[in-house]
């Protein structure tokens, strides 16, 4: 089983350094190139369907996907943005200033994030083998830190929007053949894997 992790293209809140969760804050005109753009350059990945948050930054992305891949494309709950609580819509130096305050965000525990993801990625993975999932920052590397043992992913990765990273079931677990690089130069590393299995 092979996913393809993607985040969502670009939104003015990125733009600004905002900490978007569960908002559902559109795409900008750059996010909206992005996703045209990522979906021809991964066009030829032999995924056999698209997964979706349903926050509209990652369906938009995800829709422009599933139709250059002509695969179907399902809507999921478990792959939304986790919920940052009293941090969202804050700016780096705002969410400094509260931390620092020592208050409680009440923040979605990460593990639980990575929980529900890791569900609808194997729910999925079992049937269609080969999957695209278009999600969020925080949730994506949830899984690249479950999947890497906290090599890559939470507090050590900064996806760019429209990243790629690809996980391949194992010997039995999840493992990261690359991570967080622009989709064309995804398609080619999935060649690269692919032609060498």
């Amino acid at each position: 089983m092979t996913v393809y992790l993607i985040r969502h293209g670009e939104t003015d809140w990125n733009k600004a350094g905002k900490l978007q969760g569960r908002e559902d804050v559109p795409l900008n005109a750059a996010g909206l190139r992005q996703a045209s753009s990522c979906a021809e350059a991964l066009k030829t990945l032999p995924a056999r369907c698209v997964l979706t948050s349903p926050l509209q930054r990652a369906k938009v992305t995800a829709q422009a996907i599933a139709q250059a891949l002509t695969v179907p494309l399902f809507e999921d709950e478990r792959l939304i943005e986790r919920d940052f609580g009293a941090l969202s819509g804050l700016t780096p130096e705002e969410r400094a200033a509260f931390i620092a305050s020592g208050r409680d965000a009440g923040s979605e525990p990460l593990g639980a994030v990575a929980d529900r993801m890791l569900r609808a990625i194997e729910d999925y993975a079992e049937t269609y083998h080969s999957v695209v999932v278009v999600s969020h920052g925080a949730s994506i590397n949830t899984v690249l830190a479950r999947c890497s043992g906290g090599e890559i992913g939470t507090g050590k990765t900064l996806l760019i929007n429209t990243g790629v990273s690809r996980l391949s079931f194992k010997e039995g677990r999840w493992q990261v053949d690359f991570y967080n690089v622009p989709p064309d130069e995804a398609a080619r590393l999935s060649m690269e894997f692919d032609d060498n299995k």
